[in-house]
């Protein structure tokens, strides 16, 4: 069981413990975010001939992924010349060839806030999009990739997806998703046969 789970500050459903308590929101909700990230940043790293582990769990991003086309940064706060909050969005695709920039951000959240977190996602890199733009040269884009903690997701995902270097399935995404989650219960709720 996860220590002091019991954060005191609502009732302990099953939507809280899964995208609304503070106390896994550091490590728990992280995991699972940074899973179906991950399948992102595999899939952009194959479409670019940079190597990956057979298996899709295996992968562990680096900070900077870079050849003579394209530089993949994972989790890296952006430099700038104006301050600006949002800095460290889960994914920046620069390639170099035809001098754009894919700003990638992935959430879980609650089912119920799936359309009202892509569009916080891309408002929130906004200044970010500009800053980029003007300092590096490069058309940027915001894309939000947002997934339900319980596998919910809006009619603009695929479309997102779409935008994306390379080819992408809903599917891993959801299933990423969906056993983080399930994780995440079992070990709250200290189910048998759980570990």
């Amino acid at each position: 069981m996860i220590p002091n789970v019991d954060c005191k500050s609502m009732d302990e459903t099953a939507e809280h413990i899964l995208s609304g308590c503070q106390v896994l929101a550091g490590t728990e909700h992280t995991k699972r975010h940074n899973e179906v990230a991950k399948h992102i940043h595999r899939n952009l790293c194959e479409n670019y001939g940079i190597k990956t582990p057979e298996r899709a769990w295996m992968h562990q991003p680096e900070a900077v992924t870079e050849t003579e086309e394209v530089k993949i940064l994972w989790d890296f706060e952006i430099r700038t010349d104006r301050v600006i909050p949002a800095r460290r969005p889960d994914i920046v695709v620069l390639n170099k060839s035809n001098r754009t920039v894919t700003i990638i951000d992935v959430a879980v959240p609650s089912d119920r806030n799936i359309k009202t977190k892509e569009r916080e996602k891309i408002e929130k890199y906004q200044d970010l999009r500009l800053e980029i733009q003007r300092l590096w040269n490069v058309k940027a884009e915001v894309i939000p990739i947002v997934i339900g903690a319980l596998g919910n997701i809006t009619s603009e995902l695929e479309g997102y997806l779409n935008k994306l270097p390379g080819k992408y399935r809903i599917a891993p995404l959801l299933k990423a998703a969906l056993l983080g989650s399930a994780h995440i219960l079992r070990k709250t709720l200290d189910l048998p046969e759980s570990w």
